[in-house]
């Protein structure tokens, strides 16, 4: 899929999901990014908020017990070694950036439990700079459409595309594959009967799944 295409597919599902600009407390996404890893969203935000509301600063963080914070953040995958990152992460904060969170990449990227993914999201969300964090619904998404080739690893992705999305885009373009992936581009059986932007897509499986899709629909105003 060329850049000229994948414009015409963000458009399209633009118009779909009418996705806005998520903006939240940096210090809140950054927790949110190194509880989700291998999590999913219906386990890590009741935990994320479990956890602010019991400390919502590095400085109450570092008051409480790793015990504590395990706890709270139960039953986040690998939540006793995130207990531990969080604690250092919030002493790395307020040792070398007076408690505040840094919004440059590789600033980020030195604080422990952040790679790639988690300080894109906090560039994104947390200050509203056009980062794409590629997580795997993005991964799927943009592998199905042709964006990138099968196999691509997600550092590859994000740099293709953002080096294809205009930034005042970018700002809501993971929001916005995130939304279609859950939605149509599922993982397993996606639905490419119902999918809007299925003559623009690359995926070889695509005439299978519409087949098997629209089946499943005519079954069910069958019954």
């Amino acid at each position: 899929m060329d850049k000229r295409t994948f414009l015409r597919a963000v458009n399209v599902l633009e118009k779909q999901y009418k996705i806005l600009p998520r903006r939240e407390r940096p210090f809140k996404i950054l927790i949110h990014g190194i509880l989700s890893t291998r999590t999913k969203d219906t386990t890590t935000f009741p935990a994320q908020d479990r956890l602010l509301k019991l400390a919502g600063s590095p400085e109450a963080i570092l008051k409480l017990s790793e015990k504590q914070i395990r706890d709270a953040i139960y039953p986040v995958g690998f939540y006793r070694t995130k207990a531990r990152l969080l604690k250092a992460t919030c002493r790395v904060l307020l040792d070398e950036y007076s408690g505040k969170v840094p919004h440059d990449k590789k600033e980020l990227m030195k604080l422990p439990g952040v790679g790639d993914k988690v300080a894109s999201l906090v560039l994104v969300w947390g200050f509203g700079l056009p980062f794409i964090p590629v997580d795997t619904h993005v991964s799927r998404v943009s592998q199905r459409l042709g964006i990138v080739q099968k196999g691509t690893k997600p550092v590859k992705i994000e740099e293709k595309l953002e080096s294809i999305t205009p930034k005042n885009r970018a700002i809501v373009l993971n929001h916005l594959l995130v939304t279609f992936g859950r939605e149509i581009c599922k993982p397993i059986s996606p639905l490419c009967g119902s999918c809007p932007v299925y003559e623009l897509c690359e995926f070889s499986g695509k005439i299978y799944y519409k087949n098997k899709s629209n089946k499943l629909i005519n079954q069910k105003l069958l019954s």
